[in-house]
């Protein structure tokens, strides 16, 4: 008795599964990235400024460190 091979193979989902999966990467893409974006713009009780003004105030620090190291003569 022959047996009948599915149209489908076993390895691979069908279309819709597919586009169901995308769909939900998306969406958790979106909503990880919107927990970042908060987390890093939004100002903690406590903090005067948020990660990312830290993060620039850091930078112009080093870079004021180190433009007037570069004033010095040789």
């Amino acid at each position: 008795m022959p047996r009948h091979r599915s149209l489908r193979s076993p390895h691979r989902p069908c279309r819709r599964l597919q586009r169901r999966q995308r769909g939900q990467v998306i969406t958790e893409y979106v909503i990880v990235a919107g927990i970042l974006a908060v987390m890093l713009f939004a100002t903690f009780p406590g903090a005067d400024r948020s990660v990312v003004g830290l993060l620039l105030k850091a930078f112009r620090d080093a870079w004021a460190t180190y433009s007037y190291t570069l004033s010095f003569p040789l």
